[in-house]
C-alpha cells in the first residue's frame, strides 16, 4: 500500500505543481495575447498580463545555449533590446526550446514580433545563465529580468484548474496511504 501511496503522492505533486503554475498564469493572462513593444514591457509599470506578443525589439549579440552532454541544444536563451540596443529598464530574456541550430534560432529571431508567455516562477533567468550573461553585458543587473518563452502555448484555465484539484486529491490519498491514515499503510 506504501508503494501506491508513494507513486500517487509522486503523480499528485507533479500534477498539482505544474496545474498550479499554469492555472496561475492563464488567471494573470488574456487568451489572445497582449500586444506591447519591449519598451513598454520593459517599462517599471510595465503589463502584468503573461501571453504577450512583443514587437519593436531587436536581440543582443550574446545568447546563452544550453546543449546537452552531447552538444544537441536544448534552451537558448536570447536578451531582447530596445531598437536603440540598449536594455529596458526591466531586461527581458527570451527563451526557447524549438531551436537545435543556429539555422532554426535564425529563422525565429527574423520575426517582427515574438509570442508566447512569461514564466517566472516556473522557468526564470538562473543564476547560471545571469552568470553567463554577465561577461558579455557587465553591470547588466538581471536579478528581477522578465524570462519569456517564445511560441509557449497559453494554459488554458478550463484544462488546468481541473488538473490542478486531481494533483491535490492524488497528493491527499497518496500521502494517506504513504504514511498509513487510510488503507493500512505499514506494507511495502
Amino acid at each position: 500500500m506504501r508503494f501506491v501511496g508513494r507513486i500517487l503522492l509522486l503523480i499528485g505533486l507533479g500534477a498539482t505543481i505544474f496545474g498550479g503554475f499554469n492555472s496561475y498564469l492563464s488567471l494573470r493572462g488574456t487568451s489572445e495575447p497582449e500586444q506591447v513593444t519591449l519598451s513598454a514591457l520593459g517599462a517599471a509599470d510595465g503589463t502584468n498580463n503573461t501571453h504577450l506578443s512583443i514587437s519593436e525589439f531587436t536581440v543582443g549579440e550574446q545568447f546563452v545555449i544550453e546543449a546537452s552532454e552531447n552538444g544537441k541544444w536544448r534552451r537558448v536563451w536570447i536578451p531582447l533590446m530596445t531598437p536603440e540596443n540598449a536594455w529596458p529598464a526591466r531586461p527581458v530574456i527570451a527563451y526557447t526550446d524549438a531551436a537545435a541550430n543556429e539555422m532554426e534560432l535564425a529563422t525565429i529571431l527574423q520575426r517582427q514580433a515574438l509570442t508566447g508567455v512569461v514564466t517566472n516562477g516556473m522557468q526564470s533567468l538562473g543564476k547560471n545563465q545571469r552568470e553567463q550573461f554577465a561577461i558579455p553585458y557587465p553591470g547588466v543587473n538581471l536579478d528581477g529580468a522578465l524570462a519569456f518563452s517564445i511560441d509557449h502555448s497559453f494554459p488554458s484555465a478550463v484544462l488546468m484548474i481541473p488538473l490542478t484539484l486531481i494533483g491535490l486529491v492524488f497528493l491527499v490519498a497518496g500521502g494517506g496511504m504513504y504514511f498509513g491514515f487510510f488503507g493500512g499503510g505499514g506494507d511495502e
